[in-house]
């Protein structure tokens, strides 16, 4: 009688829905530090097949910046559009802003797309899928290294020396790049499974542009300096900007501009982490 209660015993399990914060960033720290390796490997099969495959190799990764700039720049040397006064040569000026802001853009659409171009491996291989972002960044930096050489040859054809101001490139470029690829890793588990984000993504930072000081200088008055003055975008793009070209950097918004790419890379972390199980399902159905 005993031995046949012990067969009818019912054991009851209970759905445990509490995720310890301290413990999933640790994990995804551990799978960020694990999955180097393969990051770097998938990094070096893409950039080789991208650049291998193409007549004008390098140039792609600059012809987006080259052909906004150069129409910019022709509407501004004709007279078609009056600019304000920008402080240094319209070229510099141009090229800058829109490297960067081709740059911002990129980082926010990375991990959709990354994530997209993956799936094949994502269902099929168990892998920690932090790599994936940090494939992402590996390809975005192989190609930023590219734009930046376009900058530095322009800042030498116009004689521009760099100041001071220069030890801040580095921090303010490193926490833009945190804080708008970890924005897009936030916002990936949607854009993944709605292609709506990726079509809208570019269609607003389009809009965005013409209220940043991408290819114009701040107004002096007027709607569109209060627009640029309220858009956080604006202090980011003109201090990367100044910290290349001698201007005066502002140090409190480089700051400020740290600790929110700290926050933003732990929220992302945390979103990333427990969203990709049900990511990987929905691509496995």
């Amino acid at each position: 009688m005993q031995e046949h209660q012990r067969t009818l015993e019912e054991k009851v399990y209970k759905s445990n829905n509490h995720y310890s914060v301290t413990k999933i960033i640790k994990d995804s720290l551990n799978g960020y530090a694990k999955s180097f390796y393969l990051a770097k490997q998938l990094a070096s099969r893409d950039i080789k097949a991208l650049y291998r495959q193409s007549l004008l190799g390098f140039f792609w990764a600059i012809a987006p910046v080259i052909m906004n700039a150069a129409v910019w720049i022709f509407l501004q040397s004709t007279g078609t559009v009056r600019l304000s006064d920008t402080g240094i040569p319209y070229p510099v000026f141009v090229i800058l802003g829109t490297t960067f802001w081709i740059l911002i853009s990129e980082c926010l659409l990375l991990p959709t797309e990354t994530i997209n171009a993956n799936k094949s491996i994502i269902t099929k291989i168990n892998f920690h899928k932090e790599a994936l972002i940090t494939l992402g960044i590996l390809k975005l930096g192989f190609n930023l290294l590219i734009k930046l050489g376009l900058v530095v040859v322009f800042l030498c054809i116009f004689k521009i020396l760099p100041s001071a101001s220069i030890l801040f490139f580095i921090p303010v470029l490193l926490f833009t790049v945190i804080a708008f690829v970890s924005i897009g890793t936030i916002i990936s588990p949607i854009g993944v499974l709605y292609n709506d984000i990726g079509k809208a993504l570019p269609i607003a930072m389009q809009l965005l542009m013409y209220v940043t000081p991408v290819v114009y200088a701040v107004p002096k008055s007027g709607i569109m300096k209060l627009l640029m003055s309220w858009n956080p975008l604006s202090y980011i793009i003109i201090n990367i900007r100044n910290s290349l070209t001698g201007g005066s950097v502002d140090v409190l918004f480089i700051v400020l501009l740290g600790i929110a790419a700290i926050v933003l890379a732990l929220i992302a972390m945390l979103i990333y982490r427990i969203a990709m199980p049900v990511i990987t399902e929905r691509m496995s159905a």
